[in-house]
């Protein structure tokens, strides 16, 4: 084999082996992944949902949907809290959002972010983060003993505000008036005697 013919055969080797790599490059520029750590924003009990905020970016050069999932970090713990959820995210650009979701059960948990698609960053595809679970105040019996004790204090009050201030009837001043003018007309039928006696004497 010519000198020739051995560099054309590797000239042809080497552009068979830079197509493959060029194509590859041109994925990886289209990748998405999780942009910052995830944001954890809080009010987590154990009868209301909590929130975290998701970024992601797109590497491409087209907009890309991905499909999001909320998982638990360990086994124990492997259900899923929230998803599928689908997001597009601009060409070039991010995507940042809140994803709420409940959990249930007090204490810290561990859970992830898992990002589905096309051209997913293999490093940037899921991120884990830690959240807090606390007690709400109406699952706790003493929050509904102190309520009751409240509704218990505020009932008597009342009935001893009512019992010191007894209650005047309506007919209490009718009467009155009519014992006033009662005794006035006995008053007047004496004057009226008096002066008949005093006429007849006359």
């Amino acid at each position: 084999m010519t000198m020739l013919k051995k560099a054309s055969v590797l000239a042809l080797i080497m552009v068979a082996l830079i197509i493959p790599v060029v194509a590859l490059s041109d994925n990886a520029a289209g990748e998405v992944g999780i942009d910052k750590d995830i944001r954890v924003v809080g009010g987590f009990d154990d009868r209301s949902s909590g929130s975290i905020v998701v970024t992601l970016y797109n590497d491409g050069s087209t907009e890309a949907t991905v499909t999001l999932f909320v998982i638990g970090l360990y086994a124990d713990d492997g259900r899923v809290f929230a998803g599928p959820l689908t997001w597009k995210i601009p060409a070039g650009g991010i995507k940042e959002d809140t994803i709420k979701f409940p959990c249930g059960s007090t204490g810290t948990h561990w859970a992830k972010v898992v990002v589905e698609g096309d051209n997913i960053d293999a490093v940037r595809g899921e991120m884990s983060f830690e959240f807090t679970v606390g007690r709400s105040i109406w699952s706790n019996t003493w929050t509904y003993v102190a309520i009751i004790v409240v509704i218990i204090i505020v009932a008597i009050a009342a009935l001893i505000k009512m019992r010191s201030n007894p209650r005047i009837p309506e007919n209490v001043g009718t009467f009155t008036a009519m014992e006033e003018e009662r005794k006035a007309g006995k008053q007047r039928s004496k004057t009226e005697r008096e002066e008949y006696k005093a006429r007849k004497k006359e």
